[in-house]
């Protein structure tokens, strides 16, 4: 089959062509790629152009590009041949920049779709929803007890006597510490960790002591170099000196560097323990400071964290509006020697009718069982959606399955229907009824886009 191609207007292959090739000039330096900044301010509009433009330019760089290599021995180098990767980058920020656009209004569209379906607009029967709260027939109550109670013998004694249920009619029971009390508890616990540490300093420090408690430390037996060959506590010895007791000489401070420019840059760079300043006075070797206490016993003792009982907090939740009522006419002082300190009702936010509609819920559950059999599918993954490139058939079978006539089809679904030509007016199955039992998740989305805006990911640029 011969192939001609007629080109309407001639012109237009200009665009593949450099301008300052054709006028034998050197292409003007380049600026640089589109910056995110930049386009991030732009509309939808002037991104098309911009996009348009960029492959406009990149199709002519790119024939710019295999001239010079066919002719490299008459032409040389390409000039400027960075463009092109400017041109890329370009092309890949105005994707990026529609791709965060597609983000935020996808996700600004869940987000009114999930406000519309708790306020119960996608409600059936059609209609206004209910009152918020009108639904929840619950109460909540708090008890306040001096210390913790079982959760079992809770459920005992504050249950309703007139349901024979195992619930007693109680939702749930939650215990819990008021905020006060567990500020209370870090404090101790940090006190107690203190206390631990001072003791057991203590216990090191006079370990050697012996029974006496006014007999020194081993630290302060320590043989003390007071001078050369003269040693304080040494065996032999009838005075002690407390080591802690010992002065100390003020360290020595370091040597001024030397002013000559090239001594200080020798000074410099010469090591850390060249540098170091070493002291040769006669001073105590061991300055240990002895603690405050002398015995254990001595030390004030701290409230342990498990010492601090209470109060606690029980939050009942009754399946019947007069919990409060119910809970007051007990009249309970104490349950199991914890004292009831106070009993109020808890004012609950009302929740939406959405939270316990029936027709909600359900499309909750279908919408979730339908996620996890697209996720659980075996033969046939979300991501293998390309598989119908092996059961394509041929074009006159496709052609003969899906339609008859197609000039004739096509022009009488254009204009019945008002599709835009551009887009195929009917679904063609290209296996020719081979992917009917395939599941929908399965099929790769329609997009109508052009070849070069198919990465962009949206239709209206």
């Amino acid at each position: 089959m011969r192939r001609t191609c007629v080109v309407a207007n001639a012109a237009a292959l200009y665009d593949f062509v450099d301008n300052n090739f054709l006028n034998n000039k050197r292409p003007a330096v380049p600026g640089g790629a589109w910056p995110l900044e930049s386009l991030r301010t732009k509309s939808l509009a002037d991104l098309q152009q911009i996009w348009l433009q960029l492959i406009r330019e990149r199709n002519m760089l790119g024939t710019t590009k295999q001239h010079y290599l066919r002719h490299q021995e008459e032409l040389g180098a390409m000039p400027a041949p960075s463009r092109l990767d400017m041109v890329t980058r370009s092309l890949e920020n105005v994707r990026q920049v529609v791709r965060e656009r597609d983000r935020e209004a996808t996700r600004r569209a869940v987000e009114i779709f999930r406000a519309r379906l708790q306020r119960g607009v996608y409600r059936y029967p059609p209609g206004p929803p209910p009152p918020p709260g009108q639904h929840d027939r619950t109460s909540a109550v708090r008890v306040v007890l001096s210390r913790r109670v079982e959760p079992e013998r809770l459920r005992e004694l504050l249950g309703r006597y007139d349901v024979f249920e195992p619930h007693k009619g109680i939702v749930s029971i939650e215990l819990r510490l008021p905020e006060d009390v567990l500020q209370r508890k870090q404090e101790a616990e940090q006190l107690w960790q203190e206390y631990m540490a001072e003791k057991s300093d203590v216990e090191e420090y006079y370990k050697w002591a012996g029974q006496d408690p006014a007999a020194p430390s081993v630290y302060d037996l320590t043989a003390v170099e007071l001078a050369p060959g003269v040693c304080a506590g040494a065996e032999g010895s009838d005075t002690v000196a407390p080591a802690a007791a010992l002065p100390v000489p003020p360290p020595q401070p370091p040597a001024a560097p030397p002013q000559s420019p090239l001594e200080r840059i020798k000074y410099q760079r010469r090591n850390a323990l060249s540098k170091a300043t070493i002291q040769l006075g006669h001073f105590p070797n061991i300055t240990l400071a002895a603690p405050r206490y002398r015995t254990v016993e001595e030390i004030p003792r701290p409230t342990h964290p498990d010492e601090i009982a209470g109060p606690w907090e029980v939050h009942v939740r009754y399946d019947a509006p007069d919990g409060a009522a119910y809970v007051d006419s007990l009249g309970l002082q104490s349950i199991d020697g914890a004292a009831v300190i106070s009993v109020a009702a808890v004012a609950q936010p009302p929740q939406p009718h959405a939270a316990v509609d029936p027709v909600y819920q359900e499309a909750l559950r279908r919408e979730a069982a339908a996620e996890e059999t697209a996720m659980q599918w075996p033969h046939v993954p979300a991501w293998k959606f390309e598989y119908d490139l092996y059961s394509k058939k041929h074009l006159s079978e496709i052609v003969r399955y899906n339609y008859s006539n197609v000039v004739d089809y096509v022009d009488r679904e254009v204009l019945l229907t008002g599709r835009s030509v551009w887009e195929c007016p009917i679904d063609i199955d290209p296996t020719c009824g081979g992917l009917k039992s395939v599941p929908a998740h399965a099929k790769p989305p329609k997009q109508y886009v052009t070849s070069d805006m198919r990465s962009v990911g949206m239709t209206d640029i």
